[in-house]
């Protein structure tokens, strides 16, 4: 299987995770001469909240546009840039599980990076999970980053 595309579904969260997805994302997207997309998927609340915290009032930016200006996304693109990774930003608005699978196939992604913490699995019988929905409805493999798992100098932890 050749790697084109790389999709890195960036979260809310992700700025926490960030040198551990640069890490993963490195690991196939050098050697592979892959471009990396990545994705931000809002809800429609999430996305008007976005819009009022950054201080749009009359003007309405896309959702890739609002995306770029996230910390999580504006670290990861600081960091494949320095790597000399080619990588475009994407935004979009829908339900966060069919939004990234659907803007996944729509690239023609070969790999889609989640990344997430350690649930224990009451919290996910509770709250559902939607890294486990996008794994199990994924038309390519989904490599899945978990918070912590390289200590301070890349070691496995």
């Amino acid at each position: 299987m050749t790697l084109e595309t790389l999709v890195v579904a960036v979260g809310p969260n992700d700025d926490a995770r960030t040198d551990e997805l640069t890490e993963a994302i490195l690991d196939l997207a050098v050697p592979s001469d892959a471009r990396v997309v990545l994705l931000h998927a809002f809800t429609e609340a999430a996305y008007e909240s976005g819009l009022e915290e950054a201080g749009f009032d009359d003007e309405r930016p896309s959702p890739t546009e609002l995306a770029a200006r996230l910390e999580g996304v504006d670290s990861l693109a600081a960091a494949l840039t320095e790597a000399s990774v080619p990588f475009e930003i994407r935004g979009a608005i829908g339900a966060e599980g069919e939004t990234i699978l659907a803007e996944t196939d729509a690239v023609d992604g070969d790999v889609l990076y989640l990344s997430g913490r350690r649930r224990s699995p009451t919290g996910k019988a509770v709250f559902g999970s939607t890294s486990h929905r996008i794994m199990m409805n994924s038309s390519c493999p989904v490599l899945f980053v978990r918070e912590g798992v390289y200590d301070a100098d890349g070691a496995d932890a």
